[in-house]
């Protein structure tokens, strides 16, 4: 029991990397974009004041910040194709499930683009969809939940006058039912597990800061030999915390919230949770890597040179240690 449960964690933890790995990149072009904005950097460099660089500036800005503003659709979709097996049908399925969940939450709230926004009843606009806000758990959940649905009817038969729905067509039409169902008790159940997440990660925050940041980072640690570091890390960087930011909006994670205040220029007050792991990604790591070289045998230092050199530039570049 304790190994097949084990071995799920895994699969799940592995289906996070898909949607995880875009972020560098989203990340990058926000960051610089928001810089390149910024007064502080222009007054060091005037010349990036002209008009033109400012243009260039405000789209890569806005690019990286499309990406974190969908990542609840995101992380549905790539944990739907991870869990089955890299097909592209239940990312399909996914998306089909996570529209009718959010549309028939919204509509069983009386959710309507007057109140989205309430920071009390957590409602935002997810996709131009006045809706409850489960953020990226809930596109988790429906990620899971498509790929179950593909594993269990992508090769269903059905009688030969429907035989046009068999297979894996079929697959996003049970997730459509599926997910209209769940609605329901999503809207019932999330807000109380949402005042859970809230509250908890404010006690965690507010009791010992330093203390919560060196055990979430040292537990990280641990538990990325086995694979399951994905699954630690995301409540934290995608749900712990809140913020309301210049438009009004709900902003959830510390990353989240993190990336949102670079580009508003505010006062940075999230980040506690990925701070410590950059040095360690982009120069402890390699610096382990090339005392392993130098300590390998002379006529190995070749092959090493290689292994060790591709490992190094793969964290240094995008934080992925593996």
């Amino acid at each position: 029991m304790r190994k097949k449960l084990f071995g799920q964690l895994q699969r799940i933890g592995k289906a996070l990397m898909l949607p995880v790995a875009i972020l560098p990149a989203a990340g990058l072009l926000l960051a610089f974009g928001a810089a390149l904005q910024g007064e502080q950097l222009q007054s060091y460099l005037p010349f990036i004041q002209a008009d033109g660089v400012q243009n260039v500036a405000e789209m890569m800005a806005a690019a990286g910040s499309i990406i974190f503003e969908n990542l609840p659709i995101i992380f549905a979709m790539g944990v739907a194709i991870g869990l089955a097996g890299g097909d592209g049908v239940a990312a399909i399925a996914a998306f089909v499930g996570f529209i009718i969940l959010n549309k028939t939450m919204g509509e069983f709230l009386g959710v309507t683009p007057d109140n989205v926004g309430d920071a009390a009843k957590g409602y935002a606009s997810v996709l131009g969809i006045p809706t409850l806000q489960t953020g990226v758990f809930g596109g988790i959940i429906i990620g899971a939940l498509a790929a179950w649905c593909y594993n269990k009817f992508y090769n269903i038969s059905l009688p030969s006058y429907l035989g046009f729905f068999a297979g894996k067509r079929f697959v996003p039409i049970v997730m459509a039912t599926t997910s209209f169902l769940l609605a329901f008790p999503m809207a019932l159940v999330w807000p109380v597990i949402q005042n859970g997440l809230n509250a908890f990660s404010e006690g965690l925050l507010d009791s010992n800061t330093g203390l919560a940041v060196f055990l979430f980072g040292f537990i990280k640690r641990l538990l990325i030999p086995f694979g399951l570091h994905h699954i630690f890390h995301a409540p934290f960087w995608f749900e712990f915390g809140s913020y309301t930011n210049m438009a009004g909006e709900i902003i959830r994670g510390d990353q989240r919230i993190f990336i949102e205040q670079i580009r508003e220029g505010t006062n940075l007050t999230a980040g506690k949770f990925m701070q410590g792991e950059f040095p360690v990604m982009m120069f402890g790591l390699p610096a382990a890597a090339l005392a392993i070289y130098h300590t390998a045998k002379p006529e190995n230092k070749k092959v090493v040179a290689g292994l060790m050199g591709s490992a190094a530039l793969t964290s240094f570049l995008t934080g992925i240690t593996e």
